[in-house]
């Protein structure tokens, strides 16, 4: 009787962690979509994966120690991140994902490089949703910094 309990609470622990890792990779999936969409220019792709209305706010270190906070709406994000003209590339490494019913945030360092020189780093801040069995991003912060950002473990950009 003891082993038939054991057994069924490794299986039940199993499918649970195993339904976990499912979201974990769908959450993770829409972050790296974001990316795409700005290395791609896609707004379509961009779009699709945004909940209109969206919030997303950068923090730039200054060198004074001060902050500079800028605010962009929904239609200000995707207009910045797809504009012609630039090649964009953002890679992160080693997320946080923190996931609760239909709620999640992914907090995640990051390197930005345009025109294929290294222009800045961070940390990514997303919040998501999931609407309709689709996770979705409904806010996005970020700081910017261009000094004493650690080396990526994603190696150079080459």
């Amino acid at each position: 009787m003891h082993k038939l309990i054991f057994l069924c609470a490794v299986l039940l622990t199993s499918t649970i962690s195993f339904a976990q890792e499912e979201e974990r990779e769908a959450v993770l999936e829409t972050v790296q979509k974001f990316f795409t969409s700005i290395e791609t220019r896609d707004r379509d792709l961009l779009e699709s994966i945004l909940v209109p209305d969206s919030l997303n706010i950068s923090v730039r270190e200054l060198v004074d120690g001060e902050a500079r906070f800028s605010v962009m709406s929904y239609e200000e994000v995707v207009t910045a991140l797809t504009r012609p003209g630039r090649d964009a590339k953002e890679r992160s490494w080693d997320e946080t994902v923190l996931i609760q019913g239909n709620i999640a945030v992914v907090w995640t360092p990051y390197d930005f490089y345009v025109d294929g020189e290294f222009s800045h780093c961070g940390i990514d801040s997303f919040q998501l949703i999931k609407r309709d069995g689709q996770w979705l991003i409904s806010n996005s912060s970020w700081t910017l910094e261009t000094e004493d950002c650690p080396e990526s473990p994603l190696g150079s950009l080459d």
